[in-house]
């Protein structure tokens, strides 16, 4: 029998963004996130690992097919959280945006 916990925290994004299994780009913006975590036996000291997140679409566009919770892996949100927030990486943020049909809000666009 393996334990598990859920955790409950909020995110915020900056800029115009992509989860995998959404077709587009979610909006920026705060997000509620609900993490499924699983208790890491093997581990020396009590760890978590992150089995699942479930992001709550609060914004209608944002809503695929009715859908208002979107299931992603923990370490894709976590990337999307990175690319978001690092200024180093505004032309890969840039280039993303653009590639799923948006339009970058800064000036080096």
């Amino acid at each position: 029998m393996s334990i598990t916990r859920t955790t409950h925290r909020t995110v915020t994004f900056y800029h115009p963004f992509h989860l995998p299994g959404h077709a587009g780009l979610l909006s920026p913006g705060e997000y509620e996130v609900d993490t499924l975590e699983k208790l890491d036996r093997d581990a020396p000291t009590r760890r978590y690992i992150g089995l699942e997140c479930h992001v709550h679409l609060w914004d209608k566009q944002d809503c695929s097919d009715g859908k208002d919770i979107l299931k992603v892996d923990p370490q894709a949100l976590a990337a999307a959280l990175a690319l978001d927030a690092d200024p180093l990486r505004e032309d890969e943020r840039n280039q993303m945006i653009r590639f799923f049909g948006g339009t970058p809000t800064n000036n080096a666009a």
